[in-house]
C-alpha cells in the first residue's frame, strides 16, 4: 500500500456549481469566457494575481468588442462558487484512517487558495497542501510533481495520486507516481474503485 496519497481538488474533492463558460459568453458575447479562463493561466503558476490578470482580460475584451459587461470582483466571486463533496471527503477520511498521509496537489491561483483555506477549510482535511501558485508551477508540468516529491522526501513508488484530468495523471505516472484517473460522474463509489489498487479495502468499506 502507498504511504502518501496526493489529491486533486476540482473534480475530485470539490465541484463548481454551474457552467461559467456559457454564462460568461451569454453575458459578454463570444470570446469573453476564453479571455477570462486564459487569464487564469499565469495566476495558476503564481506569476501574477488573479485580480490583475482578470483586469487585463477585461481591458482586452473591451478594446475588441466595445463592451465591459462584468467587473473584476464579480469574476473573482465566480471562483468562489465551489463546494466540497461530503462523500468524497468521507473517502479521504477513510484513507487517512488507514495511516496514509493525504495531501492536496492542486492547480489554484491566489484568490482560490485564500477561499479554500479561509472559507472552505480544505487544509484542515489533510496532512499538507501543494497549491500550484505557491509552488510556482502548474500541472501537468512534471516540475510540479518533482517539487512535491522533493518536499515530501518520499520515493515516487510510495506515492499515489488521483486526478480527473488525463494529462495530469500521465505526467505523474511518468515520474513513477502511482497515479489514477477519476471520472467525477462516478461519484464516491467510483472514487473508491479508482483508489482500491492504492488503498486495498476501500470498496468493501463503502459497500
Amino acid at each position: 500500500m502507498i504511504s502518501v496519497l496526493l489529491w486533486d481538488c476540482d473534480g475530485v474533492l470539490q465541484h463548481t456549481a454551474r457552467d461559467w463558460g456559457a454564462a460568461l459568453d451569454e453575458r459578454g458575447g463570444p470570446g469573453l469566457a476564453r479571455r477570462v479562463f486564459a487569464a487564469e493561466g499565469p495566476a495558476l503558476r503564481g506569476e501574477t494575481t488573479l485580480a490583475a490578470a482578470l483586469e487585463i482580460a477585461l481591458v482586452e475584451h473591451e478594446a475588441a468588442t466595445g463592451s465591459r459587461p462584468v467587473e473584476v470582483p464579480e469574476l473573482l466571486a465566480m471562483w468562489e462558487s465551489v463546494e466540497l463533496d461530503p462523500q468524497a471527503v468521507e473517502v479521504l477520511e477513510q484513507v487517512r484512517s488507514r495511516g496514509v498521509s493525504c495531501h492536496l496537489a492542486t492547480n489554484q491561483q491566489d484568490h482560490r487558495v485564500r477561499h479554500m483555506r479561509e472559507v472552505m477549510g480544505d487544509d484542515a482535511l489533510v496532512d499538507g497542501s501543494f497549491y500550484s501558485s505557491l509552488l510556482g508551477v502548474a500541472k501537468p508540468d512534471p516540475v510540479f510533481f518533482e517539487r512535491v516529491l522533493d518536499a515530501l522526501g518520499v520515493a515516487a513508488h510510495d506515492v499515489g495520486f488521483v486526478d480527473d484530468v488525463a494529462a495530469n495523471v500521465e505526467a505523474a505516472a511518468a515520474l513513477g507516481i502511482r497515479a489514477v484517473r477519476h471520472d467525477p460522474a462516478t461519484g464516491a463509489a467510483g472514487l473508491r474503485r479508482d483508489l482500491e489498487p492504492l488503498v486495498p479495502g476501500l470498496v468493501a468499506v463503502g459497500a
